[in-house]
């Protein structure tokens, strides 16, 4: 099975990478090419093997801001796990891409509105098994 086929098939597409960066705290820096301003379902892949699904949380929270959250390592543990993870594949000559789909279709059930943002990170969890989700 390839990882990579399979995220495009969800609506992923590559939205920018990781680099090392001896200047901040973490020791890595992000870059975006695209949807830097939108809320989505995103992902992280060592190289073809996808490593770390995640999501924009809040309705507000938009890439750039969740991407802030690791490059600085702020907030939850998670962020300063992840970074690590991100700086050590970094350090041992991986390229590491970020990865987005932004569902473009709301569904409704009763007048409420689901959010297919959220909705999809635990099925694409499980499907993909990426071994920097903390699997339960």
């Amino acid at each position: 099975m390839n990882p990579t086929k399979n995220l495009y098939e969800f609506s992923f597409r590559e939205v920018g990478h990781w680099s090392l960066d001896g200047s901040l705290k973490s020791g890595v820096r992000f870059t975006l090419t695209t949807y830097s301003e939108d809320r989505v379902i995103y992902a992280f892949m060592v190289d073809d093997d996808v490593r770390y699904i995640g999501v924009c949380d809040k309705t507000a929270t938009t890439l750039s801001d969740r991407m802030n959250r690791y490059q600085g390592m702020t907030g939850a543990g998670t962020n300063r796990r992840v970074a690590g993870l991100i700086k050590e594949a970094l350090s041992n000559g991986g390229r590491v891409k970020i990865l987005a789909s932004k569902p473009d279709k709301s569904i409704k059930i009763s007048n409420l509105e689901v959010d297919l943002v959220k909705g999809l990170e635990n099925p694409l969890i499980q499907e993909f098994k990426p071994e920097w989700n903390i699997h339960g």
